[in-house]
């Protein structure tokens, strides 16, 4: 109700026609989680208040889902001459024992590089220089079922010029560099992973947008 109407006074947001008791019950608590405030005789939304209702699908009447906004690192050094990628054994579900870059969520506030530098000294132990490369929106749909399992917004991310030493394992993962072609022949591997480093290589950095059929999740 308050999505439409800036300020409402009580008899105003109860639709349902519950009981005033009932109904305070309810208008006391959105205040004390400070989503709506009361001004005089009329409530208003809150900051907080507005940033959840504006999640709301308001023909549904319920919370929209959205995709997941991550990074995807790709980090690289040279071993000698021997170019390698740095790549993970994921040791959590979903997708538990594959293979692939490190991927991790941007959190609200942060700038895309911040989260790369996270999330690389997190899992990695590692640090280094960060330079933003490509877009790909993902999504993956089970291939018996054919239920979308995920919907995310993936930011690949290169990250070179490293330093410390590699935290071979962590609560994360394991940890390794790997040649291109030791990468192709990984085993199970996730299922985009050939695919952004190719583009990677190919310097294919225009937006992307694909849709997966998976076995395992």
């Amino acid at each position: 109700k308050l999505l439409f109407n800036p300020k409402a006074r009580f008899k105003d947001l109860n639709t349902d026609f519950l009981t005033t008791d009932h109904f305070s019950y309810h208008i006391k608590n959105l205040v004390n989680q400070g989503l709506i405030k009361k001004d005089g005789t009329v409530y208003a939304l809150s900051a907080k208040g507005k940033m959840l209702a504006g999640k709301i699908d308001t023909a549904t009447h319920t919370m929209e889902k959205q995709p997941k906004v991550s990074v995807i690192l790709i980090p690289h050094k040279k071993f000698g001459k021997v170019e390698k990628f740095l790549v993970q054994e994921r040791t959590k579900e979903p997708y538990f024992g594959y293979w692939g870059f490190i991927t991790g969520k941007v959190k609200f506030g942060e700038i895309l590089p911040e989260t790369a530098a996270r999330e690389l000294k997190e899992e990695t132990g590692l640090e280094g220089k960060f330079k933003f490369c490509y877009e790909i929106h993902e999504m993956t749909y089970d291939k018996i079922t054919g239920e979308q399992l995920e919907d995310k917004f993936f930011h690949a991310i290169e990250c070179f010029d490293l330093k410390n030493d590699l935290l071979e394992s962590t609560k994360e993962g394991h940890n390794k560099f790997v040649t291109e072609k030791e990468f192709r022949k990984m085993t199970p591997i996730f299922h985009d992973e050939v695919d952004m480093l190719t583009w990677f290589l190919k310097k294919d950095f225009k937006f992307k947008e694909y849709k997966y059929i998976i076995e395992k999740f």
